[in-house]
Order: C-alpha cells, then structure tokens, then sequence
C-alpha cells in the first residue's frame, strides 16, 4: 500500500461565530486550527480521510468538498471522507445559510470548502509506499458519562464529572492507526477516541480545537509521531471529567493526559493483515421526528418535524482494518456494538462523517430521556443505524 499525508491551518479570522453552546462571536485565538488528510492506495483502488478541527460538517458542504475532491484526484465521492473533530470551540459552518449572514462568515466558509480539497489533493498525491500499524489502548481517566438518573427514576445531564462517580457506560478504547515508513519513521498516527472535545466552556470566546489540540500538540512536540489526525468515535453522551470549564491549563492537562495513554501504547503498534483497500456507503432515508426547538435548531440543518432527511453511512478499508463513518453523534455504546457486527478485524468507528443530523443514540436512551434523547433525528433509531452501517461495512468487505 501507498499513503499520503499532508495538513494545513484553518484557523478562522477572529471576529467569526463559534460553534457549540451559544453562538457566539470569537475574540482571540486560543489555539490555532488545523485539517490533516491520510490518503490510502493499494490493489488499484483508494480513498482519502479529511479531518478537521471543526464542530461539524453539513451533508452539503461535505458532498461539496468531496465533489471537488474528486474532481482533482479522480477518485470516486464515496471514496473521501471528511469528519470532524467536534470542537465546540470552532468555527459554524455546519449550515450554509447561516454562514452567509456577514461577509466575513461567508468567505471562511468558501476558504475553508478551498481549503480541505487542497489538503485532501496534497495528500493523495504525496503518497509513497509505508506500513499500516495499529494499537488499542484505553483512556478510562479521562472521560466520562455524563447521564445521571434522578431519584424518582428519571434522567438528567450532568456535564462535569471531575471525581469520576458516574456510573453509566463509558467506553474508554482509544484506538491507534499509524503509517509507518520504510525507515522506521511514523509518518502519521490517527487517534481515535469517544469523548466530547468541551473542556471549554459557552464563556469561552477563543477559536480553539480543544483538548484535541494540545493532544497533536504533545505527540509532535515530543517526536513520537510527525503528523497526529483525530477523529472523534462514540462520544455522544461522554465529556471530559474537567468539562465547561474556562481555564486553557485544565483544556492542555486533558490533551496531555489523553497523549500519554497513547505515548505509552506506541510501542505496541503492529502491522494490519494486508489485503486490498476499498470503499463503500449506503443511503440513509428517514422522516425527521425531532423535538429540539429554540437556538439548538442553528445547529441542525434537518430540525424540522416530517421533513425528509437524505444521509449515508459510509466505510473505508484497508486490509483487515475498516474506518465506519456515522453521519452524527454517536454514543459510546455504540462502539462496541457495531464493532462487532463488522466483517472487519479492525473497525474504526468515525461519528460525524459527511453529514450532521443529530444525536445517534440507543433506544434504550431514546426510552430514558435526557439531551441525548431530545436531539435524535428520528425515532427508532437503533435497528435503523445498525443495519445501514452493517450494510456499509459488507459493501465495502466485497469490493475487496
């Protein structure tokens, strides 16, 4: 196999709306931002992975930059995928018309839609041969379930949890996918990890990534790995235990936490079974059942009750090792749910990939109640998502 790799700054120009919590305009810049892209070859087939230091993508600012990638790499669509970090510290470019409300919103929108096909094209043609490796390690420190059940049996959110005494489901795997060269360099190491990037919180008015930040930060700083992705896994119902808080030394001590379980989990790197690379999505049809209302509704394109909502669920693979693109929040459970469902030795699971259509919880969490609950696009949901994504993992086992 063949990759490419190649990152560039996306920092917004101070003055423009952050994402999460309130809008609300930034005034400095706390961390400056970034797109990265891992380009895969082998068996006369590829794809391309585009993540960035964004809240979300929409579906149609996503199909846009993978049109455009497309165009200049020749790849099929459905063979680039773009996530994102999920930084509620970021820029708002998940709904189009709301970026268009003042000149300067509007032209990072079309600079950023530039920029992440400039990425994704340098990428894939920096490719050279190099070795996928993988490892898995566990951040149980670090995050945590911020769902608590009242005493009269009902359900509420706690976002901070810094003593660790939630007791719902949390899973901790952080999974590792490095590039190694033929001198022994790691080239790039993507991180993947279901925990919600907020240690900052609505006060906060500094464009930042987060803890996702000084996560890359503190891997390359230290010369472990020359390039760091992330992409964000089963995160929906999962903070940081020093969550909303506005404090830049609490946001650096989770990255660097976060860093060292993945330091310490390096040397365990080995190589993926080799095989042919693929790609693959399945269509996602559904009626919008939402409850969300008021200024949540800024953030989801699809919030309107009865309307059609059009989506995919999509995989890239390589070898014995799949990447599973959910087009939203999924929560932890799902993980390991869909982990093993998959025809794959190794599967990835990628929430927000080319779409943003809301929570992805269970039913059981439908059942309960609570914000993870409220913001589900439709309901049921669970057989709806497991099926499609085990579609997209066959479909993409085939092409093999």
């Amino acid at each position: 196999m063949r990759f490419g790799i190649a990152s560039q700054s996306i920092t917004p120009p101070v003055g423009v709306t952050l994402w999460g919590y309130n809008p609300r305009p930034s005034t400095w810049v706390e961390h400056p931002l970034r797109a990265e892209a891992l380009a895969c070859e082998g068996g006369g087939a590829g794809w391309i992975l585009v993540c960035a230091d964004v809240g979300a993508f929409s579906g149609p600012l996503a199909r846009a930059v993978r049109a455009d990638v497309a165009a200049t790499t020749g790849l099929p669509p459905e063979a680039v995928m773009i996530t994102a970090a999920h930084t509620h510290s970021g820029p708002h470019v998940t709904d189009a018309l709301w970026c268009e409300r003042s000149p300067l919103e509007s032209a990072y929108f079309q600079e950023l839609r530039i920029k992440l096909e400039q990425t994704a094209h340098a990428a894939w043609q920096a490719r050279r041969p190099g070795e996928l490796l993988h490892a898995r390690t566990a951040a149980p420190d670090v995050g945590s379930n911020r769902r608590v059940q009242r005493e009269d049996g009902t359900w509420t959110n706690e976002w901070a949890d810094p003593e660790g005494r939630h007791t719902g489901y949390f899973d901790p795997t952080v999974d590792l996918l490095a590039i190694r060269r033929e001198s022994g360099e790691l080239d790039a190491l993507l991180v993947n990890f279901g925990c919600h990037p907020v240690c900052y919180n609505e006060k906060n008015q500094g464009i930042s990534g987060d803890y996702v930040s000084y996560l890359k930060d503190a891997l390359e700083a230290q010369g472990d790995v020359k390039t760091v992705l992330f992409t964000v896994s089963g995160h929906a119902n999962i903070d940081p235990r020093d969550a909303v808080q506005n404090d830049a030394a609490v946001t650096r001590r989770v990255g660097e936490r976060l860093a060292e379980h993945v330091r310490a989990a390096l040397p365990r790197l080995s190589p993926v079974g080799t095989g042919p690379v693929a790609a693959a999505q399945e269509p996602w049809t559904f009626a919008s059942d939402w409850t969300v209302s008021g200024r949540l509704g800024i953030y989801f394109p699809h919030a309107t009750t009865g309307s059609r909502v059009d989506t995919l669920v999509s995989c890239v693979a390589a070898g014995d090792c799949a990447l599973l693109g959910l087009p939203g929040e999924a929560v932890s459970e799902y993980r390991e749910k869909l982990s093993r469902l998959s025809p794959f030795g190794i599967t990835l699971l990628v929430s927000l990939a080319n779409d943003f259509v809301g929570y992805l919880p269970t039913d059981a969490i439908l059942a309960e109640g609570a914000y993870e609950a409220g913001l589900s696009p439709c309901r049921p949901i669970e057989s709806a998502l497991t099926a499609h994504a085990e579609r997209a993992l066959a479909k993409a086992r085939r092409k093999q």
